[in-house]
């Protein structure tokens, strides 16, 4: 058995990059599925005897999910079994993250002293890596021949698109079930549970984790039929075709929303508190909005440095309150602005976040119609005499939470996020002064995580 080498073991996703598609000791079952889909296309499409996923992990390669065309009987699928190293192909392809072809083994002196060309007779190899949008490769896709075989550009060009659909599906599941765990919902009295609301509320559920799937589907051809693999598209069919993908990123983050919200079961309860990695879940968050800031061609920017990241906190809660924060922001920023945020420890111990767009010629600030609207600066003065140098602060709870609010209310998800930071002991302000530009400001407690 090839044991793996140092150049492998570096390549290897983050342990929690690779949990996330493990269930125990193996896959979990939605990302066999989705590895089995995209073994059984090429398969199929390519006509060849056999194509499996390897996965890569600490202890190096194995083959995880595989197909076997039955209309051919030329190899064993228990013969390839054996050799769980991925054949010694799939290794190369890790380390160089770019397709391998072979297309005789047997007269590929580096291959073709290998068991699975000598024993079972293998010839021909194509494999792809499998990459995430990190650039982080957790294993191949290959498929192999018991003949000698030319691999045309659009064989290698679907092999590719194979792997990167399944790839943008478990990113984008994991991102759900890291963001946003898999709804379960909360365990309802003993007299509510045959209740008409209580069945309500689990048939949304569900009917929420259904949605999700046929939209990364959705994506997912678009994409596939955007790269012409197919043959040319008219401009009017690329200018649909982006159209219904950037509309199924638009639902698929609407989804995501409504999964998180319905995490808030207990919203006035206590603290639910656990130590989390504030880089990792602000990148969670605006990872759902970019399609949101995309429909407004918005750039989201996020700046923390590494000795501010670990922290005590509500994740549930946090996470909602930053997503409606920027949510807002995103709508009444102009088009094509680009919102920052920051996060830093401050010297009282505190945790700040500022989020500001970037307009041009204003520089990073909120958009005046914001300003105008708290009263942080005056409609009727002239700019002179709105105090250029001197810092204002002015608190949103209290002026939002006396405004009569009403569903299509576009300062809604503000007074939620207000709301979620009053609930864990914080304050949300705008902050600055006409030289310095102006930020939402949200500070929370001194709860650090006391392992950093």
């Amino acid at each position: 058995m090839m044991m793996p080498t140092d150049s492998m073991t570096d390549l290897a996703p983050t342990p929690n990059a690779l949990a996330a598609l493990r269930d125990g000791s193996g896959l979990d079952p939605n990302s066999k599925r989705v590895l089995q889909t995209a073994v059984d296309t090429v398969v199929e499409t390519l006509d060849l005897p056999l194509a499996w996923v390897s996965l890569l992990d600490e202890r190096g390669q194995g083959i995880h999910v595989q197909r076997l065309n039955t209309d051919d009987s030329t190899l064993s699928l228990a013969g390839c079994d054996r050799y769980d190293d991925s054949s010694y192909f799939c290794p190369r392809v890790v380390q160089t993250q770019q397709p391998l072809v072979i297309r005789d083994a047997a007269r590929t002196p580096e291959y073709a002293n290998q068991p699975l060309v000598q024993e079972l007779g293998v010839r021909a190899y194509l494999g792809v890596p499998l990459m995430n949008q990190r650039g982080e490769c957790f294993g191949t896709l290959a498929v192999i021949d018991t003949a000698p075989r030319s691999f045309h550009p659009h064989d290698i060009t679907l092999m590719e698109l194979a792997a990167e659909s399944a790839m943008l599906k478990l990113e984008i599941a994991a991102r759900g079930s890291s963001a946003t765990p898999k709804i379960e919902p909360a365990p309802l009295p003993q007299d509510q549970q045959t209740s008409a609301s209580a069945v309500q509320t689990q048939l949304l559920d569900r009917f929420l984790q259904d949605l999700r799937n046929p939209l990364t589907s959705v994506m997912g051809m678009t994409s596939v039929l955007n790269r012409e693999i197919y043959g040319p598209l008219r401009r009017k069919q690329k200018e649909y075709l982006d159209i219904i993908h950037n509309s199924g990123q638009y639902m698929l983050a609407m989804v995501e929303e409504i999964l998180m919200l319905r995490e808030l079961t207990a919203f006035d309860s206590e603290l639910s508190l656990s130590p989390v990695d504030l880089d990792m879940l602000c990148q969670q968050v605006l990872n759902i909005l970019e399609p949101l800031a995309s429909r407004r061609e918005q750039q989201l920017n996020l700046s923390i440095e590494d000795s501010d990241r670990r922290w005590s906190l509500d994740k549930a809660k946090f996470q909602q309150l930053l997503y409606h924060l920027v949510a807002h922001l995103i709508q009444n920023s102009d088009l094509g602005a680009r919102l920052q945020l920051r996060v830093q420890r401050c010297s009282s111990g505190q945790l700040e976040l500022s989020l500001a767009s970037c307009q041009s010629p204003q520089g990073e600030t909120l958009p005046e119609s914001e300003l105008e609207r708290f009263g942080v600066i005056s409609t009727t003065a002239a700019p002179s005499a709105r105090g250029a140098s001197s810092l204002r602060e002015v608190s949103l709870f209290g002026k939002l939470q006396a405004k009569p609010m009403q569903a299509d209310d576009p300062e809604l998800g503000l007074f939620f996020a207000c709301q979620l930071v009053h609930v864990q002991q914080g304050t949300l302000t705008i902050r600055g002064s006409q030289t310095d530009g102006y930020r939402y400001v949200v500070r929370l407690g001194d709860r650090r995580d006391p392992h950093d």
